[in-house]
């Protein structure tokens, strides 16, 4: 078993020593879990699970197909596979700052409201209302935005992308048009705002966004 879990994490242990830009610590982060979870895992002491694989992927920027030749298999119902223990999904505040700039208010829920069926098993998923028209027609101002950051968002979709750091009651966020995803970095663009902007992929994190209600 020890030596099948090995094999599972090899091509992350190789990406790592190829890109020095690359640690354990921000492999850690970008999956959501501690660094010691991490070195157990790089040690086989702890089982990769699908879509922490998709994360790492995402964050070592390597080919999806690593998975597949790890062994690897999607789940027939991926993100849904353990229901809520709540069945009830948290709203936070948003306010619009400039340029198509939101501040997401993520110490407190100001709502809760039961989850639709396609979010269950997503715990991470929250939402908040838009607060300005940067994303209109798709948004709308007093819309209810639904994201989930433990699900990695694609080129050529919706997208929430909010800064890894600053304060939680004033997290910057874009909700945009992602264009292009690269290890270094997103572009995107916003249906409201004219032009493209390009972020580091070091400093912001893209969560998925569902589609309305």
């Amino acid at each position: 078993m020890l030596l099948s879990m090995q094999r599972e994490v090899d091509w992350i242990i190789e990406a790592l020593e190829r890109d020095p830009t690359k640690t354990q610590t921000g492999l850690a982060e970008a999956l959501g879990i501690d660094k010691s979870g991490v070195s157990r895992m790089l040690k086989g002491r702890r089982r990769l699970k699908f879509d922490e694989a998709q994360r790492a992927v995402d964050y070592l920027g390597v080919s999806p197909g690593v998975l597949e030749r790890a062994g690897f298999e999607e789940p027939d119902s991926p993100y849904q596979t353990e229901p809520r223990t709540d069945g009830n999904a948290s709203l936070f505040a948003s306010t619009a700052a400039e340029n198509g700039l939101w501040l997401l208010d993520m110490q407190r829920p100001i709502e809760r409201r039961p989850q639709a069926p396609d979010f269950l098993g997503a715990d991470m998923t929250f939402g908040f209302y838009a607060p300005d028209d940067a994303m209109a027609p798709r948004f709308r101002t007093g819309e209810v935005v639904w994201a989930n950051p433990a699900r990695p968002a694609a080129a050529g979709n919706d997208a929430l992308l909010m800064a890894k750091d600053g304060p939680a009651s004033e997290t910057p966020a874009y909700l945009c048009l992602l264009q292009e995803k690269t290890a270094t970095h997103f572009r995107i663009s916003q249906y409201g705002v004219e032009g493209e902007r390009e972020l580091p992929a070091a400093q912001w994190r893209a969560a998925h966004v569902y589609g309305r209600e």
